[in-house]
């Protein structure tokens, strides 16, 4: 019974077509208005917005109610055990947007708490279609299925990737080892948290799935779940050059909030910063960059922002005009006058705006562009959305903004057959790592200790040439 009734889901088809993912948004030309509330520092300083549209990322409500725990984040617990038999896990790719399986996916991205669920929505999903037609096919969408009723307890995205293995001294890259990786799009996978051994079959049929990976690759796994992995036979983990720090702004409920979070001092400086830049590179304008006939001002910004690397302008404008038809794109380009003096490139979720590069013209460095480009931005984005995280990944906060900051700390998490030369090649690096960090310490601490004998040196000389000679 329970097979004829998977046959019959698998073979179910809709002839309606539906789709309800991407929010249908104007068009219209926009006009540069001031939609900064009343009494912010924006209307103080003079800048000019452009209005921001309603992101059509919202969790739309589901269909129905259901008595079944909320899925969300699974922890990867160690110790469990699993049972293959409870379990079934299908490739639904061809029928992602089956409403089953949209209802049970906006469910489960409703309870998430990841740090990446935007590259867990649908709407990335069928970004990564659309981006890839034509091709062959890298991505794929695992559901998981209860077995005694048929409930779909997890929705898995994937895609097969080169990871590079980066083999250094110093500063310098030696060379680097390409493995294929399967690549779990958000990092913590989306799964029903009561279900016990979830995680572990998970696993063990995607390294059964895609045996000719080396690894399952997730781009940036929380330490506190990271730390435990899955107790699966065979198979290891290995944090790919250790944990490291991301940071991550919440958002205040207002723009005063928000200022209030610096002192007078720092609040004083971001506006003198700001008055500079205009004085010298001429009236200061934020365009908003997030439906597709914008992005040829983006690309624009990149191709004469000096410093920024380019991709061949296709590509990326075919990357980036299919991320602004799904409602994904929100970048900032900062003019002055005629000039695009900088650019912020980002995406968005339902409720993270993720910044991934800030790039400014050399020359206007010692006005701290970059600073007021990220600033300006961000008093855009709390005026007209209701985003309550910033996420700027990897990195070191600019100490501009490390009052507003909270680090997170997250890693490269692969995990491996235990028994495999990938496992030996992984067991090295990790070692030849630690004695290049080693030396590194080394390096620094000998170049500190030779400054401050030096320092000690000239002030010895100095104090016996000042020094009363004997009559």
């Amino acid at each position: 019974m329970q097979a004829s009734w998977f046959q019959e889901m698998r073979s179910y088809t809709i002839a309606l077509q539906f789709d309800p993912l991407i929010a249908k948004v104007s068009m219209k030309n926009l006009k540069p208005i001031l939609t900064v509330k009343s009494g912010c520092a924006a209307e103080r300083w003079g800048v000019t917005y452009w209005p921001l549209r309603k992101s059509p990322l919202s969790f739309r409500e589901m269909a129905g109610g259901t008595d079944r725990p909320t899925p969300g984040h699974a922890a990867l617990s160690a110790g469990t055990t699993w049972d293959g038999e409870r379990y079934e896990l299908n490739a639904a790719t061809a029928y992602y947007d089956r409403p089953d399986i949209l209802d049970a996916w906006y469910r489960m991205l409703h309870a998430a708490t990841g740090p990446e669920t935007l590259y867990q929505s649908p709407q990335f999903f069928r970004h990564l279609i659309d981006t890839t037609q034509g091709t062959q096919a890298s991505y794929e969408l695992f559901i998981i299925r209860r077995r005694v009723d048929g409930s779909i307890v997890g929705c898995v995205p994937v895609r097969t990737l080169g990871r590079d293995l980066d083999f250094r001294l110093g500063p310098l890259s030696l060379f680097k080892r390409t493995m294929r990786a399967c690549q779990l799009l958000g990092s913590v996978p989306l799964l029903d948290p009561t279900e016990e051994g979830l995680t572990e079959f998970v696993v063990e049929q995607l390294l059964a799935r895609y045996a000719k990976c080396e690894v399952l690759y997730m781009q940036a796994m929380p330490e506190e779940i990271g730390a435990a992995p899955p107790r699966c036979a065979g198979v290891s983990a290995y944090v790919l050059d250790g944990w490291r720090q991301c940071h991550t702004q919440p958002l205040p409920d207002s723009i005063d909030a928000y200022l209030q979070k610096f002192s007078a001092k720092k609040r004083y400086n971001l506006s003198r910063q700001i008055r500079l830049l205009t004085a010298a590179a001429g009236a200061l304008q934020v365009l908003r960059i997030e439906q597709p006939d914008e992005v040829a001002t983006l690309l624009d910004a990149m191709a004469d922002t000096e410093g920024a690397v380019v991709k061949p302008r296709d590509t990326e404008a075919l990357r980036l005009d299919n991320l602004a038809r799904h409602g994904l794109l929100l970048s900032y380009v900062i003019r002055c006058g005629d000039e695009d003096v900088a650019f912020v490139l980002g995406s968005r979720s339902s409720s993270v705006w993720h910044i991934h590069k800030i790039v400014c013209q050399q020359k206007y460095m010692p006005l701290s562009v970059g600073t007021s480009a990220v600033h300006l931005a961000v008093l855009d984005v709390m005026a007209n959305s209701a985003f309550q995280l910033i996420d700027y990944g990897y990195g070191t906060p600019n100490a501009e903004f490390r009052s507003t900051h909270v680090l997170k700390s997250r890693g490269h998490v692969l995990l491996h057959r235990s028994r495999s030369l990938t496992a030996l090649l992984l067991k090295f690096h990790g070692r030849y790592n630690a004695m290049n960090e080693a030396l590194i310490r080394y390096t620094k601490a000998a170049r500190k200790w030779y400054v401050q004998r030096r320092q000690t040196g000239d002030k010895g000389v100095a104090k016996r040439n000042n020094a009363p000679k004997a009559p």
